[in-house]
């Protein structure tokens, strides 16, 4: 089964984007890795707190149904009980299984800061940080919060204003949103690619010393990096 991140892209468009970072890459010594990881954490209380609300009313309407059903003469309450982690099983079950349901229960907050936490990771456990020239650039997409991270190099940002990578984030994120994610995201490779271009062009030395695109696993919440690179 596939997870958010393996479907995120199809094939082709996964072809494309690794074909727009290799042709932008002949242009600068700049390194641009685009990297889809499924979600940033596991969200572990979420999915309690998702699994309690759902499981309550079910639990509440199950409980008077069997007591109609059994003609119960005690308290709803022990039935209420019983049924109660059956359903906290289920929606438990339910929620770790459909991220989109899991949605809803996750803190915006929360996800601000897991969602930076991880790119941040992630750009220094890819190498991001040990290029030649410090000219490394993440563009994170975490699926599951729908959100978007670009990191640039100390190289890069020493020539660049913070605003300029907020940009492109709040452009990417809308290309998102609306179901263009392929070409959002190749169209900022490019608009990336020229801006590096002016401060950092190509050198006859340079080489591709990191992946085209990278995909992550859900074990990269467990400390695993899961890496596949296209």
């Amino acid at each position: 089964m596939q997870t958010l991140a393996e479907k995120f892209f199809t094939t082709e468009e996964q072809q494309q984007i690794t074909r727009t970072v290799r042709q932008v890459e002949q242009q600068t010594a700049g390194e641009i890795v685009p990297m889809v990881v499924s979600a940033s954490h596991s969200y572990p209380e979420a999915e309690l707190t998702g699994a309690m609300v759902m499981a309550g009313p079910l639990a509440l309407g199950a409980a008077f149904g069997l007591a109609s059903l059994l003609w119960w003469q005690g308290e709803v309450l022990w039935l209420f009980l019983g049924c109660f982690p059956v359903f906290f099983f289920l929606a438990r079950l339910m929620l770790r299984h459909c991220p989109p349901l899991l949605r809803f229960f996750l803190l915006r907050e929360r996800i601000e800061g897991e969602v930076a936490r991880a790119a941040f990771t992630h750009f220094y456990a890819e190498g991001l940080q040990a290029t030649k020239d410090a000219t490394g650039v993440l563009i994170y997409i975490s699926v599951l919060e729908r959100k978007v991270w670009i990191l640039g190099d100390r190289g890069i940002n020493a020539q660049l204003s913070p605003q300029i990578w907020q940009d492109y984030v709040d452009r990417l994120t809308v290309g998102v949103r609306k179901k263009r994610p392929c070409e959002a995201l190749c169209a900022i490779i490019e608009e990336i690619g020229a801006l590096l271009q002016t401060h950092f062009p190509h050198q006859a030395d340079d080489r591709n010393e990191l992946g085209d695109l990278m995909i992550v696993g859900p074990e990269a919440n467990t400390g695993g990096r899961g890496l596949r690179v296209k």
